[in-house]
């Protein structure tokens, strides 16, 4: 391929990319084309787990240790309790909504159906985790229709064994599969270490995967650290380093500041803000600020409604004729978590 097509489809890419997260991975971004150049179809999988990595990994819903570390989907500290005592399923239903508004490109939005995102604990020591979306991609002020739907599916067994009450360990693997107007298969093993010292919750893990359709490693980490200012409020940080050995060799730092209020009513609050870099092989990329706000609201022993909601400001860093400027995006996700 000439340097200038390669270029091109690295730039297009890049204005793609976006953090906060979570921390999940879902390959909506794929197969983006700029009007009157060739498409990036033919390389999949570029945009997963870069605005929210990590959703879609193992929570609980026991606080018996650090009560509410992360939000839906992120790292809690498991308990220790028998699997007998306390619900095995936590799942959420929903609607999410990522539009982005480019300077030099028509806007990008991405309109997902959750069906299900969560997990069941099956044994003292293994939980499966799951996801199944569907996800439908427009492009400009009209709103265009890109085609046929996403679906995207991930199975993550994962096993997780308490060494005492302060430590316990865990490793998750992880099968995605997504069909629709792009086909990828996603392989991925993430080991974990949890531990909770008094006030002080400590997570590290180290995410390595496989994309099938690039034929290329990638790695992430997120450690997260949280501190218990009192009964109600928790502050901490999480640190996000994300490497792909692609074609494209992006490269992706973050650091997240933030606060978890948990009120009298059992309302849960979390503020999070996100300040962070990506960059690719040729030296473009974006520094970007991310507000985010994510909150649950429990009905009864069974329900509880979801709110995540972000506003994400992203400075293009040396662009080119080829890229698309800078951008802004908003993301909402709305449902109802299922406890049983």
């Amino acid at each position: 391929m000439k340097k200038s097509t390669t270029t091109l489809l690295a730039m297009g890419i890049l204005a793609s990319c976006s953090v906060a997260a979570t921390e999940t991975k879902s390959n909506m971004w794929d197969g983006i084309q700029l009007d009157g150049y060739d498409s990036i179809e033919a390389k999949p999988n570029m945009w997963d787990g870069i605005e929210m990595p990590g959703y879609g990994l193992v929570s609980t819903d026991s606080f018996d240790s650090l009560r509410d570390v992360g939000g839906f989907g992120d790292v809690m500290m498991a308990s220790p309790e028998s699997v007998s005592s306390m619900k095995r399923s936590r799942v959420l239903t929903g609607f999410e909504y990522e539009e982005y508004v480019y300077v030099n490109a028509p806007s990008q939005l991405f309109q997902s159906f959750i069906f299900a995102d969560g997990s069941t604990k099956i044994s003292d020591n293994f939980r499966l985790a799951y996801v199944l979306k569907e996800t439908h991609k427009y492009r400009g002020s009209n709103k265009v229709s890109e085609g046929n739907a996403l679906l995207t599916t991930e199975l993550m067994p994962r096993y997780e064994k308490w060494v005492n009450e302060n430590f316990n360990f865990a490793v998750e693997f992880g099968y995605e599969k997504v069909t629709g107007f792009e086909e990828s298969t996603r392989y991925q093993i993430t080991p974990e270490l949890n531990f909770s010292l008094g006030k002080h919750f400590l997570h590290l893990n180290l995410e390595s995967g496989y994309w099938d359709e690039e034929k290329a490693m990638f790695y992430e980490t997120e450690p997260l650290y949280v501190y218990r200012l009192n009964d109600w409020i928790n502050i901490g940080s999480k640190f996000l380093y994300h490497e792909d050995k692609n074609d494209f060799a992006w490269t992706e730092m973050a650091i997240k500041p933030l606060v978890q209020f948990r009120f009298d009513n059992n309302l849960y609050l979390e503020l999070r803000y996100e300040l962070g870099e990506t960059e690719i092989f040729d030296g473009t990329g974006y520094d970007y600020s991310n507000y985010a706000l994510y909150t649950e609201i429990p009905v009864n022993d069974t329900i509880s409604l979801l709110a995540d909601l972000a506003y994400r400001d992203h400075k293009q860093r040396n662009g080119n004729q080829y890229t698309w400027g800078d951008k802004e995006g908003v993301f909402a996700k709305v449902g109802i978590i299922w406890t049983f």
